[in-house]
């Protein structure tokens, strides 16, 4: 890996760590956007799938350490750094119109959400109860929350992000002396 890319993926890493500790003190644990998704696909798309997985793992993790580590870290690190790594392969190299962003996005956070919510779950209850859990999760509060269909709201909001934003940052050119 090149100093520039290296530097440009340590970037890329830590700016959903700075806007995720922003915005848990701003807003506590609400979930409104998913920033470390939203960056790594940015990062798989602009860099490659190696660095969409580096970015979508660092950024969970770090920001875990800051806002509370635990075993969940391992289930958002990993699937978040997978989510990266897909973003990568699918766009690399291409130049995908904002409609397939946005849907594209939405699929996976939408995937990231299910997964992350099912191995969670799956800790404590049976498999099956834990897809169950994990699926309505997303839309009406269950083990104890209180917030309506907050799984949407965070993977229509990350899809913009990464709609509007990968466009703007993909025309900079990066390996440029």
């Amino acid at each position: 890996m090149k100093t520039r890319q290296l530097a440009l993926t340590a970037n890329l890493a830590a700016i959903p760590v700075a806007l995720r500790i922003i915005k848990h003190n701003i807003v506590g644990t609400i979930p409104i956007i998913n920033f470390p998704v939203a960056f790594a696909l940015i990062s798989g798309a602009l860099l490659g799938p190696l660095n969409g997985f580096i970015v979508g793992l660092l950024s969970f993790l770090v920001s875990d350490i800051f806002l509370g580590l635990g075993y969940w870290t391992i289930f958002t690190s990993l699937t978040c750094g997978i989510i990266g790594l897909i973003g990568g392969l699918m766009w690399r190299g291409r130049n995908p119109c904002r409609l397939e962003l946005l849907a594209v996005t939405l699929m996976l956070t939408f995937t990231y959400d299910i997964l992350t919510s099912i191995l969670l779950y799956a800790i404590f209850m049976p498999l099956q109860e834990a897809v169950i859990m994990g699926l309505i999760g997303l839309f009406l509060p269950v083990m104890g929350g209180t917030l309506y269909a907050m799984g949407p709201i965070v993977e229509v909001s990350t899809a913009i992000l990464v709609s509007i934003l990968l466009p703007k940052v993909r025309g900079v050119k990066i390996n440029e002396r």
